[in-house]
């Protein structure tokens, strides 16, 4: 191994150092607060390593058969570890309140991190494999982490058991893809259907039934992605989950899990020519993702259109924005799929941070109301009493609305180029009518925040409490908004970076 190679995998082996010294420090001295600033240090280091990577990062570099270091997994990774430093300090927010010492918390978590940093590198369905397992059996343990809620046996197993059978149908579905192509690596797949030039030589070479095979296969790995990416019809377990997870392993679910997966879906997808190539395009499986796309735009948002409990309604929300991804993936032909990469990264930038700003109110509003579950109405006359989170909330409201001077706005245009050239019409058109159906949740919540309330004719548990934020919570609010707002108005700033991501 050269030292190219070792300084391409730096960011991901400081996780992995970071977690072994954590073990050695919760031997010697347990200590919460110890641990959230080494967690954070681990982090912020890595996330450092990933960004000189990427900015001296000229051309993509093969470690070995499972793993390939390129930009694109490397920006992934640093949304991924901006995400991850916003749960460890929701964590702690939680935890402190809590008589037990969680040093365990964040090891599990450095884990997670882990995992989502060897998917966004793989470049081997051994390696994605070994990810996904790390990621998901680490967010098993985090999602039923406290112990006294009251769903919390039932929120770990329910996801426990599904993922199990998620992991099952992949793996079932990489053995049937191995048993036509011969081969787990992405790059080689490439390399053999780039010699041929339509699927009629395919079926030719190898017969209709390894061709079936194939499909079977790839029917049954997208079965195992979709449950962890929630898309329609495997949304079910979202919503309860969301709600019974604690808050910042719920973000947690929100973010470093989708990133992960939905980076290393794309590096699956368009390593396999028979899906990019109009020449060799297999249309039974476009037609197959164009399904999960639409299902997952219009089930996602219709759901949300009743809940009350905001967990379960952006839980709801993020299945749709799934969906809005999914578009990305139906390039014509393989010029395109640069655009697809740019699209998908802002997109899940925007995404990122919007729900940054949405769960951290949730966590600082859950603890000063003193409850558990927090519904919309909680929210009341926010704005007259706390604008500083008020105005993070509507900032990031409408990012996922998609109106426009946000970044959300400029995501979907993005998405929507990406669509128009690929002419799929069905899918523009699910992706304006599930936009319309979210204004209606995502400004019912606007609306509330500037309700006047009157003390008079309101239940007490509804009057809104004025919340006292330390400095330091108020510097992140106010450095998210500018971040959100900047980012939406001049979407070059971050748009010109991603043109030269390769």
């Amino acid at each position: 191994m050269t030292q190219l190679m070792l300084h391409s995998l730096l960011p991901v082996l400081i996780v992995a150092f970071g977690i072994v010294l954590s073990l050695l420090l919760i031997a010697w001295r347990r200590s919460q607060k110890l641990i959230l600033i080494f967690t954070i240090t681990i982090f912020s280091v890595a996330l450092l390593a990933s960004f000189s990577l990427f900015v001296d990062l000229a051309d993509a570099v093969q470690v070995t058969t499972l793993v390939k270091v390129d930009s694109y997994g490397l920006f992934a990774f640093m949304l991924v570890l901006v995400a991850s430093i916003a749960v460890s300090v929701l964590s702690s927010m939680w935890l402190t309140h809590t008589t037990e010492v969680h040093d365990e918390f964040f090891v599990l978590l450095q884990l997670v991190v882990l995992g989502a940093g060897i998917l966004v590198i793989s470049d081997h369905y051994a390696s994605l494999f070994l990810g996904f397992e790390l990621l998901s059996i680490a967010l098993v343990g985090l999602v039923g982490y406290s112990r006294d809620s009251e769903f919390s046996v039932e929120t770990s197993f329910k996801y426990l058991v599904l993922s199990a059978c998620a992991s099952s149908f992949m793996l079932l579905g990489i053995a049937f893809i191995y048993s036509y192509s011969g081969s787990l690596s992405f790059s080689t797949e490439q390399l053999m259907f780039d010699n041929m030039s339509d699927l009629s030589i395919l079926v030719r070479n190898y017969g209709h039934g390894d061709v079936l095979f194939y499909r079977v296969g790839f029917l049954l790995f997208m079965v195992g992605i979709a449950f962890k990416l929630s898309l329609a019809p495997f949304h079910l377990w979202t919503p309860d989950v969301y709600q019974g997870a604690p808050t910042p392993v719920t973000l947690l679910l929100a973010t470093v899990s989708k990133i992960a997966i939905f980076i290393v879906l794309m590096k699956c997808w368009f390593s396999q020519a028979i899906f990019v190539d109009t020449k060799s395009s297999d249309e039974n499986m476009l037609f197959l993702m164009s399904i999960f796309a639409i299902a997952s735009m219009l089930i996602g948002n219709a759901l949300a259109l009743k809940q009350q409990n905001i967990k379960r309604l952006l839980a709801y929300s993020s299945i749709a924005h799934m969906g809005y991804l999914l578009i990305v993936l139906i390039v014509i032909s393989p010029q395109s799929v640069a655009l697809a990469w740019q699209s998908a990264l802002f997109y899940l930038t925007a995404y990122v941070l919007a729900s940054i700003s949405i769960f951290m109110t949730v966590q600082l509003t859950q603890y000063h109301h003193n409850k558990s579950e927090l519904n919309v109405d909680d929210w009341q006359g926010m704005f007259w009493q706390n604008p500083s989170l008020a105005v993070l909330i509507i900032v990031a409201i409408l990012s996922l609305a998609g109106i426009p001077l946000t970044m959300g706005f400029i995501g979907k245009f993005y998405l929507l180029n990406v669509a128009v050239q690929a002419q799929q019409w069905w899918l523009i058109s699910a992706l304006i009518i599930g936009s319309g159906i979210g204004l209606f949740y995502y400004l019912r919540i606007i609306f509330v925040l500037f309700t006047i309330v009157n003390e008079k004719n309101i239940a007490k548990e509804l009057i809104p409490v004025s919340l006292t934020l330390s400095p330091a919570v108020n510097f992140s609010v106010m450095i998210v908004i500018i971040l959100s707002v900047l980012l939406g108005i001049f979407p070059d700033l971050l748009g010109n970076l991603l043109v030269t991501v390769n």
